[in-house]
């Protein structure tokens, strides 16, 4: 997960679940010995995804980043060091031979968050979902924006092509959104489409879109001047998302 040591992975995560912990709670939870806990909680701090707070003179706590501000911070990240290696691609006249794509799309199905960055990248991905949802697709977010920024709208070539694959598969889909015309003009259409669509004023991703398949979740972060995806495979943390989804869900909400 973005450059994080499995260890570091597994406590925040755990911190996720907990929310705001000692590290006694947290040594317990984790199930690390209790070197390897300090030393990560100490990197975990030092890099901005964990706070501390105090709580008596020998005892703190520690709370995470919300997965909004931990995904918000990942990207940063992945812009620095996409900053970083263009400026060594630069200097090294050895690097240019190196053939980067390929290197990268090696790499690529190993990492447990990997950012895609451009208009391409956001349609491709968009368009590879029914080939990894098995009979059911979720999704959330606000499709109108996606579609905005990917060029597309509801009647558009791949559009119809990303339905036909989900009716060939017999493959229904769950949907939250927000309110707009295009929103409630495909809503209409859900019983012959199978489909339930749930619209609603408020949403946890109320500008972008999620799309989830059985074991990936993609944000699509609907930038018009930089649009990017961030595929994650974490299995703990792709059950977070799925959890979020459900719960609310089995809550009515949008019903």
């Amino acid at each position: 997960m973005a450059g994080l040591r499995d260890e570091e992975v597994t406590l925040y995560l755990h911190l996720l679940k907990l929310r705001r912990a000692s590290m006694t709670e947290l040594i317990a939870e984790s199930k690390l010995n209790i070197m390897t806990a300090y030393r990560t909680i100490k990197r975990l701090t030092e890099r901005g995804l964990v706070q501390s707070f105090s709580i008596n003179q020998k005892q703190s706590v520690y709370a995470p980043l919300t997965l909004k501000a931990l995904i918000h911070k990942l990207d940063q990240e992945q812009r620095s060091l996409r900053k970083v290696q263009l400026a060594l691609q630069d200097l090294d006249h050895l690097l240019p031979y190196v053939d980067l794509e390929r290197e990268a799309k090696k790499d690529s199905n190993n990492e447990l968050i990997e950012l895609r960055e451009g208009v391409d990248a956001f349609r491709e991905e968009y368009l590879k979902i029914p080939d990894l949802c098995d009979d059911e697709f979720l999704c959330m977010g606000s499709m109108q924006n996606y579609w905005n920024v990917a060029g597309m709208s509801d009647e558009a070539p791949e559009e119809l092509a990303f339905r036909h694959k989900r009716f060939s598969r017999k493959m229904f889909c769950r949907v939250f959104n927000t309110h707009s015309p295009e929103s409630e003009g495909f809503a209409k259409r859900d019983r012959q489409e199978l489909r339930t669509t749930r619209l609603i004023d408020s949403i946890p991703v109320a500008k972008d879109y999620l799309g989830y398949t059985k074991d990936h979740v993609r944000h699509f972060i609907c930038d018009p001047q930089h649009p990017r995806v961030l595929i994650i495979r974490h299995p703990e943390l792709v059950a977070l998302y799925r959890d979020q989804f459900e719960r609310m869900w089995n809550a009515g909400v949008g019903a």
